[in-house]
């Protein structure tokens, strides 16, 4: 509650953490993102698609859909106009 209704200590806490980022982060992204980057590429079929259904949860369902019948529409699209051209 006293971090809630004190501002001034929530922005030195927040130039803190920013100043955290810009000094230990964003100089060493590559190696983040290279270390990421390892870790997944070690992970099987099953354990990246338990991962990602676990973080995405519902939307994955609705990410299927929508590329099924997206699919499905360019698919039709495709072959109507090969069949007005042919």
């Amino acid at each position: 509650g006293w971090l809630e209704d004190n501002p001034e200590v929530r922005a030195t806490i927040n130039r803190w953490a920013q100043q955290l980022v810009l000094n230990a982060i964003v100089p060493n992204r590559k190696e983040i993102g290279a270390f990421i980057s390892e870790v997944i590429a070690r992970w099987d079929t099953t354990t990246l698609i338990d991962k990602l259904e676990l973080q995405v949860g519902k939307d994955l369902q609705y990410i299927r859909i929508n590329g099924t019948l997206i699919g499905g529409l360019v698919g039709l699209g495709i072959f109507m106009v090969d069949r007005l051209f042919a």
